[in-house]
């Protein structure tokens, strides 16, 4: 009988020692683990900073987060029953496709196992459009002035390059024949575009601008390629052009320039390589301007104006670059390129 119990109390004694040092372990192995029986608190630090028709939401990161939902709404007060988007593993989320000048309303909150923890503090930002020339480029685009020594009258204002005689809402050319013919110009994606003549400063400059767009009706800019002429700039040598074909004036005006600045914008990578395609040895950053200090064209160059036909007011604007003698109409290298500005009203629209 002693020795039955002897041999029980060793067992029990043993079973001791063996289940302290389990609950050892066990306690050694929960420190570096962590609890997911409850939801996690709402993450700090969240931010939201504007992009280019995005919004780029930051935060710092949760210890145990599975993932992250951000809820989101154009209107202040966010809660759980706002839209949200779901299974971010990052602790950063870019939300992209936006509306331009809408403020957009951010809450973001963690996720584990146990489901999603509570929201954390409301921020918001508004996405950007493209920086305008008049904004970042030295050449400006803001039209004013007058072109003076023009035969016929002095045109100022903005002027909008016009396909096949067709006068585009606000200078806005969407038709894919038209983009097509630009493809030396324009870069691929591009769904409208506009080519603006902004006489600007004194009456002697001119900012020669294609803008690019996304969208058809030229809402979302994704870029441009900005030219501004002088100064010096003259208007000389007015010239008779004699039986002008249909459509064209009969006097022109050449404008002679020594300074040629280069401005650009790329907000997406197909008109960041068309740009430095066309103008090789420039390097852009999407998003920022690349604005000349100096004019890359100090050769004096001569520039005809056609001036608008008698009797008419200033509603067309033609231009050609290159001055050749004896050809049709005089001055121009070819009469069926020459480009016809549009300008309406003769004020920026």
């Amino acid at each position: 009988m002693k020795y039955i119990l002897h041999v029980i109390l060793i067992s029990l004694f043993s079973f001791t020692i063996i289940s302290c040092a389990e609950k050892d372990e066990s306690s050694s192995s929960s420190g570096t683990t962590t609890d997911n029986t409850t939801t996690l608190s709402a993450p700090s630090g969240v931010s939201a900073k504007l992009g280019y028709y995005q919004v780029a939401v930051d935060w710092t990161a949760v210890s145990g987060a599975s993932s992250y939902t951000v809820y989101w709404g154009s209107s202040t007060g966010i809660t759980s029953s706002s839209t949200a988007i779901t299974g971010i593993t990052d602790d950063n989320y870019t939300h992209s496709s936006l509306d331009n000048g809408t403020k957009y309303y951010y809450r973001v909150a963690t996720v584990n196992s146990a489901g999603t923890g509570s929201l954390s503090s409301e921020v918001n930002a508004i996405p950007r459009d493209a920086t305008t020339v008049t904004e970042g480029c030295k050449g400006k685009e803001t039209a004013s002035g007058t072109v003076q020594g023009v035969t016929r009258t002095g045109p100022s204002g903005t002027f909008y390059h016009s396909w096949y005689g067709a006068s585009p809402s606000n200078g806005c050319i969407n038709n894919s024949s038209a983009i097509s013919a630009f493809s030396t110009m324009v870069p691929s994606a591009s769904n409208s575009v506009k080519h603006a003549l902004v006489i600007t400063g004194d009456g002697y400059g001119f900012t020669d601008t294609w803008h690019f767009y996304s969208d058809t009706a030229c809402a979302v800019e994704t870029g441009f390629v900005s030219s501004s002429y002088g100064p010096p700039l003259a208007t000389s040598d007015n010239i008779t052009i004699a039986s002008p074909p249909d459509g064209y004036p009969s006097v022109a005006t050449k404008v002679t320039y020594e300074n040629n600045y280069k401005c650009f914008l790329a907000e997406t990578d197909a008109v960041e390589t068309k740009i430095e395609s066309l103008f090789g040895g420039i390097s852009l950053t999407k998003g920022t301007v690349y604005d000349e200090a100096k004019g890359t064209d100090k050769k004096t160059v001569l520039w005809t104006v056609l001036d608008n036909k008698s009797g008419q007011t200033i509603n067309w604007f033609y231009t050609e670059d290159n001055e050749i003698a004896n050809t049709y109409p005089d001055n121009f290298t070819d009469p069926g390129g020459a480009t016809a500005w549009h300008a309406g009203d003769n004020i920026t629209r």
